[in-house]
């Protein structure tokens, strides 16, 4: 009979005397033995750290007794902003690790044979489990410590943080990417098979003895029908997607024409292999379907214009774009893309321009997982104008980007605005970059000229700078408003090159934290800015400033809010020097508690008293020899000021009305007063 078939086989034995082994409990134990031991010596985590500095990123690979990678160069960028160095001769972990897999595989080996019941088998289970388990919570539990134990004294001082043991983590201007790899899913199967191994292996066999041979023939038979239709060419039983119309059309088109599609949605991705121009009359969509990128350009001299370009793949690996640009001379403009992990991206190609079009990425993504708005990636000689991005990873990102103009772009709620390295050649004019974790990231770049700008509302605790200058030669920046941030600007390596120039000329830098972080590597001419309304006009980080900056060309300096002296002959320059050293601030610097007291009458006492006894005046941050008397630009620009007809009305008004009521009711009165 099948049933006692069954019930005779439930629990496969040899028994041995007193002795009775489980040979399928015995056997799972043997392989989840041989599992971990095999785990052992494969790679069991993978850490892949992204940085300015290194461009195609640095990695580390830890196994359970030791670590590879580019150990000294994730050392290099760690010093950077403090966290303490990775040294693996420290983790005892790392030495622990071969003892503990031989131990648990010896437990395994002889549990096989001599864990006769459950209550023996439970503590073995348990053991395996936690070793995937435990290596997990060990690891969180030492980048916790690299993220608290922070050094105060690092060029960039950083709150305290936690990277992720598994996923993104984004501090500053370092990403990080982090995985289990194959050892590690080795040890969870053995654990999966030790625990379920022999009751799945009991309940498909007494399932299969108990349906008998009729049974047993129809489910085989389905389960192969069922795998071939799953195997089957999925493409032979799908409609041409939409998007075969659009290729069509491109593909009927003469080299240089004209293609108008009308409105409607276009499901597939497309991809332009010859030079027309394709025009959307009343926004058609197209749709990738959520599989690589939308619309890839492979041919030279297309225009796409008027589309809508949704929904890219979301595999951060791949990159996949809206639109990707492979050829020469492309002119994207006019377009929406939204739900697309990555924008517009110009690759290995030049001489496109990018116009007016609206860019987000994929907002069910956290902000760290989602692709650049924009991104250039060894390209040359582009126009970048008029855009509107938001909610993306990166507004606009250059790297390896020469002779790119940008201008009168708008870019909010993103990580950086802008992000460019080695981005020769730059012009940044008429943008607006604000509400970002950080305005703008300008690194490893010469002649560069930043004009008219506006970095305003970036706030982030971590970063929250207007405009990062790092390692930059031969730089001019004029007329820009830099307003209402953290950090207004934070400078290092500026010039990085000796012989090599930057020059700040007509900026207004209001409102402000902390109006200029200046580290002792820069070098710069600062002439005919404003400075007002911020909490600390200069930070130095690193060292004394004193001697390191012009603060004055050609008999003109700075307008300060805070200087106090006099200009006696009118000719709008103050006649005594303008010194900042704020014995308030460098209290602040070391102690941030300080700041509490900013506007109270304990903040003048202290600069008061260190003007009057100079054994306690610190070192001056600024020496500025010929302060201005006057602001050389406001906050609103001369197009949006008020009309100054409109402002003497509006006073005359705000005069006239409380007299006239006055007058009424003295009238009212019949000329006599009263006492109140």
């Amino acid at each position: 009979m099948t049933t006692s078939v069954a019930a005779t086989e439930e629990a496969p034995a040899v028994t041995g005397g007193a002795r009775q082994i489980d040979m399928l409990w015995a056997g799972a134990s043997v392989i989840a033995a041989v599992l971990i031991g095999v785990a052992a010596f494969m790679p069991l985590w993978n850490l892949v750290l992204n940085a300015p500095q290194y461009p195609e990123g640095v990695r580390l690979t830890a196994y359970g007794s030791r670590m590879e990678g580019d150990l000294q160069e994730i050392n290099a960028l760690n010093h950077y902003v403090g966290i303490p160095r990775i040294d693996p001769a420290s983790i005892w972990e790392l030495k622990l690790f071969p003892f503990a897999i031989a131990g648990l595989v010896g437990v395994l080996l002889l549990g096989a044979f001599f864990a006769r019941r459950w209550m023996l088998r439970l503590p073995i289970i348990a053991l395996v489990w936690m070793l995937p388990v435990g290596f997990l919570l060990d690891l969180q539990w030492w980048l916790y410590r690299y993220g608290h134990d922070l050094d105060p004294d690092a060029p960039i001082r950083l709150e305290p943080f936690t990277p992720r043991v598994l996923g993104a983590t984004t501090i500053v201007n370092f990403d990080s990417d982090a995985m289990v790899t194959g050892g590690f899913w080795l040890f969870i199967l053995a654990a999966v098979i030790i625990t379920a191994g022999p009751w799945t292996v009991r309940f498909v066999r007494a399932s299969w003895q108990n349906t008998g041979t009729p049974a047993q023939i129809a489910v085989l038979g389905l389960s192969l029908l069922a795998g071939a239709a799953f195997l089957s060419p999925r493409a032979a039983l799908a409609e041409t997607p939409p998007t075969s119309s659009i290729a069509a059309a491109v593909a009927a088109a003469p080299p240089g024409g004209t293609v108008i599609i009308p409105a409607g949605t276009y499901v597939g991705a497309l991809v332009i292999d010859r030079p027309v121009v394709l025009v959307g009359e009343g926004n058609p969509v197209i749709d990738g379907g959520g599989t690589g990128d939308v619309v890839q350009i492979t041919a030279p001299d297309v225009t796409l214009r008027g589309f809508v370009v949704r929904n890219s793949a979301r595999i951060v690996t791949g990159e996949p774009a809206g639109i990707r640009v492979q050829a020469d001379r492309a002119t994207i403009e006019g377009n929406r893309l939204e739900d697309v992990l990555y924008g517009i991206v110009l690759d290995s190609s030049n001489g496109h321009v990018v116009r007016g079009n609206s860019v987000t990425s994929v907002l069910a993504l956290p902000p760290e997982r989602r692709g650049h708005a924009i991104y250039v990636w060894y390209s040359e000689g582009n126009l970048i104008e008029g855009n509107t991005v938001s909610q993306a990873k990166d507004g606009i990102f250059l790297g390896f980007a020469m002779h790119t103009v940008i201008q009168g772009n708008h870019v909010s709620q993103l990580r950086y605005g802008l992000h460019s390295m080695y981005a020769h050649g730059l012009v940044l004019r008429d943008n607006i970059f604000r509400d970002n974790v950080a305005g703008a990231s300008l690194m490893y770049s010469r002649s560069v000229i930043v004009d008219g700008n506006e970095f305003s509302e970036n706030r982030s605790p971590a970063s929250g700078y207007g405009l990062l200058f790092k390692d930059m030669d031969d730089v001019e920046l004029t007329n820009n408003r830099i307003h209402h941030n953290r950090l207004g600007l934070t400078i290092d390596g500026a010039p990085a090159t000796p012989g090599a120039f930057v020059t700040m000329t007509g900026n207004l830098i209001a409102y402000n934290q902390v109006a200029l972080e200046l580290f002792t590597t820069t070098n710069i001419t600062f002439s005919e800015n404003t400075f007002v309304g911020n909490l600390l006009q200069v930070e130095s980080m690193g060292g004394n400033l004193e001697r390191r900056n012009l603060w004055a060309l050609d008999g003109r300096g700075n307008y300060w809010d805070d200087y106090q002296g006099y200009d006696a002959n009118g000719d709008g320059v103050g006649d005594l020097p303008y010194r900042y050293e704020g014995m308030f601030d460098e209290l602040a610097e070391g102690n941030e508690a300080v700041r509490a007291y900013a506007f109270t009458p304990a903040r003048a006492a202290l600069d008061l008293a260190a003007r009057w006894f100079p054994v306690y005046r610190p070192s001056p941050r600024a020496v500025d020899p010929h302060p201005l008397m006057s602001p050389t630009i406001s906050l609103v620009s001369g197009a949006d000021a008020p009309d100054g007809r409109m402002s003497a009305t509006v006073s005359l008004l705000l005069i006239a009305v409380p007299l006239a009521v006055f007058a009424g009711g003295v009238r009212s009165l019949g000329g006599r007063a009263r006492p109140c």
